[in-house]
């Protein structure tokens, strides 16, 4: 009698995890930006950029795009960086999506676009692509201003603690070719151009 007691509470307990593995198979594949939204919450962003990604796959949306790609950043995955920030600035809705985020950041110098384009650039940087990083920090900015957040003063921070003074040399024909906007965006510009000096001076 107690050999049945025992078999059939361990059938209920096994049944019960079923049940359980069920449930969870279902809303990991029905609801990935619930699932997403509690990796986040935990900090687990490499899950999270996962089930971000599942979502995009059933929606195709450029937020849930740019979840993804947030996601990689908060995981500081170089090769996610640039898989979704390179598919998120393709985008048909990207400039919208843009839009949307500095909306919610309203009164604050934040702005989306360069945030991207300044994690792009400094993840272009540590994948070896030199080049590239440089030219594309230098399209976020332009050539008539030297805006707060831009993609160059990312990539010269970058550049500062790798003291890699072939990289300061590169992105000192850039910055010194710039047209500061105003007198802020002046002494940014000086601070970063007399810091790239000292970098491409003290590595030779």
């Amino acid at each position: 009698m107690e050999k049945i007691v025992v078999k059939t509470a361990v059938k209920t307990v096994l049944i019960i995890l079923g049940i359980l593995v069920a449930v969870f198979a279902v809303f990991n594949f029905a609801f990935p930006q619930h699932m997403a939204t509690a990796t986040e919450s935990i900090g687990n962003y490499d899950l999270a950029v996962k089930y971000s990604l599942l979502r995009y796959n059933y929606t195709k949306k450029c937020e849930d795009l740019a979840r993804c790609f947030e996601d990689s950043v908060l995981l500081g995955e170089d090769k996610y960086i640039l898989e979704y920030g390179e598919k998120l600035t393709k985008h048909i809705d990207y400039e919208s999506v843009c839009t949307q985020k500095n909306e919610e950041q309203s009164g604050s110098r934040f702005d989306y676009k360069h945030w991207v384009n300044s994690k792009l650039a400094v993840s272009y940087y540590n994948t070896g692509e030199k080049a590239k990083a440089i030219t594309l920090a230098t399209e976020d900015n332009g050539t008539e201003s030297f805006v707060y957040g831009n993609a160059l003063m990312s990539l010269a921070a970058s550049i500062r603690t790798a003291a890699d003074g072939e990289a300061a040399t590169a992105i000192l024909t850039v910055l010194e070719e710039l047209h500061p906007a105003d007198k802020t965006e002046a002494d940014n510009l000086t601070q970063i151009i007399s810091t790239m000096r000292g970098v491409a001076v003290n590595s030779k």
